[in-house]
Parts: C-alpha cells; sequence; structure tokens
C-alpha cells in the first residue's frame, strides 16, 4: 500500500466506525477522555488496526 492508500483507508475507518461510536463516548462520560483514548488505541479492534496503519506511515 502506498500512503495515499493507507491515508484513505484510515479516513474510511475514523468515518465509518469511529465517529458516533458509543463505546468512545460512554469511556469518555464514565472515567474521562485519557481513558477513552486509551481504550481504543489498546482495545478496540478498528483502533488497533489504525494503529498499525499508523505505523505503516512512519516507515
Amino acid at each position: 500500500m502506498d500512503r495515499k492508500q493507507v491515508i484513505e483507508k484510515v479516513g474510511y475507518l475514523l468515518d465509518t466506525y469511529c465517529n458516533g461510536c458509543f463505546l468512545a463516548q460512554y469511556h469518555r462520560k464514565e472515567f474521562g477522555k485519557k481513558y477513552a483514548q486509551s481504550f481504543c488505541i489498546h482495545k478496540c479492534t478498528v483502533g488497533c488496526e489504525l494503529k498499525s496503519y499508523g505505523k505503516k506511515l512512519i516507515r
């Protein structure tokens, strides 16, 4: 995948799954912003996939 395709895939994932995610909203309300971000990055399957795409962009 080239850089443009990775960025398009990230945008698609964010628009499709992350915008309006009820789990992120719930965790932010109950536990705070830091916990919600940590949950998304480490425990959410979409967040883990986004993290892997981010690593591809760094290379």
